[in-house]
């Protein structure tokens, strides 16, 4: 799915009369929200969904194919996801 293709998800899931632009800051601000718990907290925890993890790796060394020459890649701020287990989800 595409960011297109959301925002018609979410134009329609408001009853398809929301207008592209409702569907666009809808979006946007759950999005920026995300962003700000994320460097506020390093996670967002969304119920029945899942944990998204900001995650510190590692400097390591590596060689480049064909030349084998080394090449050293700094450490760095990764986004990792983890869904919810399918077994905690509550049943109607």
């Amino acid at each position: 799915m595409n960011r297109k293709q959301l925002l018609e998800h979410i134009r329609n899931a408001l009853g398809g009369t929301a207008t592209h632009r409702a569907a666009e800051l809808a979006l946007n601000s759950v999005i920026r929200a995300m962003q700000d718990g994320l460097r506020e907290d390093g996670e967002v925890k969304l119920a029945r969904f899942g944990t998204f993890r900001m995650r510190q790796v590692a400097a390591r060394r590596l060689l480049l194919p064909g030349s084998n020459s080394p090449m050293q890649l700094p450490s760095r701020r990764v986004l990792r996801f983890t869904p919810t287990p399918s077994g905690s989800k509550k049943k109607r």
